[in-house]
C-alpha cells in the first residue's frame, strides 16, 4: 500500500501492520514501551511521528539510544506528556533530519535530564525545541545552568520554548551559549528575578521574546505524576545572583535584533515610568492584561514600533509624552482600561500628537463620556477606529479629516441618534472612502418625530451599518422595534408625524368666518334695539357719573323755587324736614342769596 498518513490514536495496531506501510510519512499512534527498548518496525520514509499523550496514551519513562533506531529519518517528533523520567545520550543523535522536537509536559524530566537532549541536537537539523513544563509546578524554583544549554551553541536552533518551568534564575553565561541562529524564545509562566544575565541580553540575536504570565497562580493536580528518580533542586544557595548595579536607573537592556516582545498576563501592579531602552528594532510590543495603572513614559527609543497593545491594564492615566518616541506606531490598542478619567481633558489632542501614522485605534471599554473636538486632530491616516462600550451620547470629535477611515465602532454607547453635525462628518468621509462602515448597534436609539431625519439618512445613504439586526429603536410609546429596513421605518414614522397645521388653520378660519357672518346678521337685524340699548346705557352711565361728581362739586343739594304765598310752608315745614331730619342742604334765595349778586 502507498498510504502516507495514518492516525491510529487510541487504537490497537501491531507492528506487522505498520511494517506493511513502507511509504508512510506521517504517523500518530499511542506509545507504551512495556519493557521494550525500541520500535520493531522499520519505516525509512517516516518524517512526522506523534506519540503524544495529550491526544492518546503515552508512557515511556526511559528513552535509550535504541528506541528510535529503525526510524532514522524523522523530521518532527512529538513526545509531549509521555511520563518521561530519563533520556540517555544518543537517543536522538542519529536523527540527522530532526528539525522539531517536543518534550513538553513531562514534569519529571527536568532540565538536568534535558542536558542529554541538547547534547544530541548538535548532530541533528534541529530548528524548534519545546521543553515546556518539564519541571513540577509546586517544587522548588529552577535555575538554568550553563551546562544545560552549552551544546546548543553549535546547533542551528531557531526557536526554544521553556514555558511553565518555575524558572527564577539564569546563570550568567547561559544566554551566550545560544546559537547565532536563534530568533524566538518563549519563557512564559515562570518567576524570573532581576539578575546579572540581563547584561548579556543585548548580544543575543533573538527577534521574538515571550515572557508572559509571570508569577501566575496555579491549582494543584489531584493525581500528580510520580517521578522515579530523586527530585533535584536547581536553585542552589551558592548560585544566587546579584542584582545589576552597573546599569543606569530606568535603563532596560534589549536584544539588538529584537522585533517582537510579549509581556502579558503578568498581573504585576506598577506604573510605566520614563525608560531608556537600549538600541533596538522592536516592531511588535504586547503588554495587555497586566496592571499598568499609569502610563507616564516616554519609552525611548522605539522608532521601529508599529504595534502596541496595552489593553486590559486598569490604566486610568496616560501622559502627553507617553507616545513621544513611537512616531511610526500604526496600531494602538488601549481597550478595557479607565482612560475616561483623562481623555476628556485633552482639548488640544496632545496625547496622540506624536503618533500621526496610526491606522488603527482601539479605545473601547474605557468609560469615556466625551472626547474633545480636536482629540484626533493628528490622526489623518486612521482606517479603523473603535470606541465601543463607552458612555458617548454625541459624536462631537472631529473625524472628517480621516480620509482613509473605513470603520467606526460606536456600539454599546448612549447614542439616541446621530445629529446633523455627525452625519455631515460621516458624509465627508464617505466621499473619500466608499467602503466606510459604522456600527452603532446596542445603543438606546430613539424612533420619534424628532429623529426621523436620522432614520431617513440611514435609509438613503450607502454607508454600511454593521450588525443591523442588533439595532433596536425605542418608539415614542417606549416600545422597542428592531431596525430591519430603515426606509420602511421612515415611511411609517412619516405618516405618524405628518403635519396637520394647515388643516387646523383652515378649519379655524371657516369657524371664525361663520361666527362673523352670524354675528353681523344678528346685529343688523336688531340694530335699532341695540342702538337704543347703547344710548340708554350711555345715559345711565353719564348720569351716574354726574351724580357722583355733583356730590363732590356743588355746595347745595337742591335749589327751592317758590312763590311768596308759600313762604311760610318752605321756611317752616320744608326746611325743617329736609335739612334737619334728612341732612340735605337747600338753597333758599331769601336766606342764601347775597343782595345784589
Amino acid at each position: 500500500m502507498s498510504l502516507t498518513y495514518l492516525d491510529a490514536k487510541q487504537t490497537k495496531i501491531n507492528d506487522s501492520t505498520l511494517q506493511s506501510l513502507p511509504f508512510l510519512k506521517t504517523l500518530r499512534i499511542d506509545f507504551i514501551l512495556n519493557g521494550s527498548d525500541s520500535f520493531s518496525f522499520r519505516l525509512l520514509h517516516l518524517k512526522h511521528l506523534d506519540l503524544s499523550g495529550t491526544s492518546g496514551s503515552c508512557e515511556a519513562r526511559t528513552l535509550t539510544e535504541d528506541v528510535f533506531k529503525f526510524i532514522p529519518n524523522i523530521e518532527d517528533l512529538n513526545l509531549s506528556e509521555c511520563k518521561i523520567n530519563r533520556i540517555y545520550k544518543g537517543t536522538f543523535r542519529f536523527m540527522k533530519n530532526l528539525s522539531i522536537l517536543d518534550l513538553s509536559y513531562n514534569p519529571c524530566l527536568k532540565f538536568s535530564a534535558a542536558e542529554n537532549v541538547t547534547h544530541d541536537l548538535i548532530y541533528t537539523s534541529i530548528k524548534i525545541l519545546k521543553l515546556n513544563k518539564i519541571h513540577k509546578t509546586f517544587e522548588m524554583n529552577t535555575m538554568i545552568k550553563r551546562s544545560y544549554f552549552r551544546h546548543l551553541k553549535k546547533s542551528n536552533l531557531t526557536e526554544i520554548h521553556i514555558n511553565s518551568n518555575r524558572i527564577q534564575k539564569v546563570q550568567k553565561g547561559v544566554l551566550l551559549h545560544l546559537p547565532s541562529s536563534i530568533r524566538t524564545i518563549s519563557m512564559s509562566d515562570n518567576e524570573f528575578s532581576w539578575g546579572e544575565y540581563l547584561s548579556e541580553i543585548m548580544v543575543v540575536p533573538v527577534e521574538h521574546v515571550n515572557i508572559s504570565e509571570l508569577f501566575k497562580s496555579h491549582i494543584p493536580f489531584i493525581h500528580e505524576e510520580r517521578c522515579y528518580h530523586r527530585n533535584e533542586s536547581n536553585c542552589e544557595e551558592e548560585a544566587v545572583e546579584k542584582h545589576i548595579s552597573s546599569l543606569q536607573p530606568n535603563f532596560v537592556p534589549l536584544p539588538h535584533r529584537l522585533k517582537s516582545f510579549v509581556y502579558r498576563k503578568c498581573l504585576i501592579r506598577y506604573e510605566i515610568p520614563p525608560m531608556n531602552l537600549s538600541a533596538n528594532t522592536i516592531e511588535y510590543l504586547d503588554g495587555h492584561q497586566n496592571m499598568f495603572y499609569s502610563l507616564i513614559g516616554p519609552l525611548c527609543p522605539l522608532d521601529h514600533l508599529t504595534y502596541l497593545d496595552l489593553s486590559d491594564n486598569m490604566s486610568s492615566n496616560v501622559s502627553k509624552v507617553f507616545f513621544q518616541c513611537t512616531s511610526n506606531l500604526q496600531i494602538l490598542r488601549l481597550q478595557n482600561n479607565l482612560l475616561g478619567f483623562v481623555l476628556p481633558d485633552d482639548f488640544n489632542g496632545e496625547i496622540l500628537q506624536h503618533v500621526p501614522q496610526l491606522r488603527e485605534i482601539n479605545l473601547s471599554e474605557n468609560r469615556i463620556p466625551t472626547l474633545p473636538y480636536h482629540f484626533f486632530k493628528s490622526q489623518v491616516s486612521v482606517r479603523r477606529l473603535y470606541l465601543d462600550g463607552n458612555l458617548l451620547d454625541y459624536l462631537i470629535f472631529k473625524i472628517d479629516h480621516m480620509k482613509d477611515l473605513n470603520f467606526l465602532g460606536l456600539s454599546n454607547n448612549r447614542f439616541s441618534y446621530l445629529d446633523k453635525t455627525a452625519r455631515d462628518q460621516l458624509e465627508t468621509v464617505f466621499k473619500n472612502n466608499k467602503n466606510l462602515s459604522i456600527d452603532i448597534s446596542r445603543n438606546p436609539l430613539k424612533c420619534t418625530c424628532d429623529t426621523k431625519d436620522f432614520i431617513q439618512w440611514m435609509g438613503n445613504k450607502k454607508i454600511v451599518f454593521n450588525n443591523l439586526h442588533f439595532y433596536t429603536f425605542r418608539l415614542s410609546t417606549d416600545k422597542k422595534q428592531n431596525l430591519n429596513n430603515p426606509k420602511r421605518l421612515y415611511e411609517v414614522l412619516q405618516k405618524e408625524c405628518a403635519s396637520y397645521t394647515s388643516l387646523v388653520i383652515g378649519l379655524i378660519s371657516l369657524v371664525f368666518l361663520f361666527i362673523s357672518i352670524l354675528t353681523f346678521g344678528l346685529v343688523y337685524r336688531h340694530r335699532w334695539r341695540i342702538r337704543y340699548m347703547y344710548y340708554m346705557v350711555k345715559i345711565r352711565y353719564f348720569e351716574t357719573k354726574r351724580m357722583t361728581n355733583d356730590k363732590k362739586i356743588y355746595t347745595y343739594d337742591a335749589f327751592v323755587s317758590y312763590e311768596n304765598n308759600d313762604r311760610s310752608f318752605v321756611h317752616g315745614l320744608l326746611l325743617r324736614k329736609l335739612e334737619n331730619d334728612t341732612g340735605l342742604k337747600l338753597c333758599i334765595h331769601q336766606r342764601d342769596f347775597s343782595p345784589g349778586t
